[in-house]
C-alpha cells in the first residue's frame, strides 16, 4: 500500500445539511370545473426567476409524486392524467394565454391510478407511466431521464401539467412533489 502526500478535497464547511433537500412543493388548488379541458400548468422549472422560482443550473430530482383529491370530482366524466409539457420562456397565464407543448401527458399519473370521485391521496402505479416505471426500477437521476430528473431551462421550460378531459361540475385536487436540487458546477 502506497503512502504519501495527497490532496485533501473534503469540504470542511459542509459538515451539515446546508440545502433544505429534499422538500415538498404543492400546486395551487385545481378546481375541476374551472380547468375543464384546459392544460393546467402545476409547476415549471426555469433557470432564472420569471414567474416561478428559478432553479439555476441545478438538476431537479423527483423523489415522490402524489395527487390529493380534496373534494370528490363529479358531474361529468373526468379523465385526468399528469405529465410533462413545455412552455416557451416560462410564460403562462389565463386559459389561452400560452401554449403548452405536450411531452408525455401521463408521465407521472395515469387516469387508472386514481378514483376522481373519492377524496384520498393517490400515487403513480409502478407499472403505469414513465415515472412509476422508472421509480420501480430504481432509475438513476440523470439528465437524460426526464421521467425522474429535470434540467431547468428558460427558453423551453419544462412543466408538470394536468391534462383533463370531460366536463366535471364539482371537485378539487392538489398535486404534491418531493424534489431535491443537485448543485451544478456548470
Amino acid at each position: 500500500m502506497a503512502t504519501g502526500n495527497g490532496y485533501d478535497l473534503r469540504r470542511n464547511d459542509l459538515r451539515s445539511n446546508v440545502l433544505e433537500n429534499p422538500y415538498w412543493i404543492t400546486s395551487a388548488e385545481i378546481v375541476a370545473a374551472t380547468v375543464d379541458t384546459y392544460d393546467a400548468v402545476l409547476f415549471s422549472f426555469p433557470v432564472t426567476q420569471i414567474v416561478s422560482p428559478g432553479y439555476g443550473t441545478n438538476l431537479i430530482c423527483i423523489h415522490a409524486f402524489l395527487i390529493e383529491i380534496c373534494v370528490g370530482i363529479t358531474g361529468g366524466t373526468a379523465v385526468m392524467t399528469i405529465g410533462l409539457g413545455s412552455l416557451a420562456a416560462d410564460v403562462c397565464g389565463k386559459p389561452g394565454a400560452a401554449d403548452v407543448t405536450d411531452i408525455t401527458v401521463d408521465n407521472f399519473l395515469q387516469d387508472t391510478d386514481l378514483v376522481e370521485a373519492t377524496p384520498a391521496y393517490y400515487g403513480p402505479q409502478l407499472a403505469g407511466g414513465a415515472y412509476g416505471v422508472a421509480i420501480g426500477a430504481c432509475a438513476d437521476f440523470d439528465t437524460g431521464n426526464t421521467a425522474v430528473a429535470i434540467t431547468p431551462n428558460d427558453t423551453t421550460t419544462i412543466a408538470v401539467v394536468m391534462y383533463q378531459t370531460g366536463t366535471p361540475t364539482a371537485g378539487s385536487s392538489r398535486v404534491h412533489m418531493l424534489i431535491s436540487e443537485v448543485p451544478s458546477g456548470r
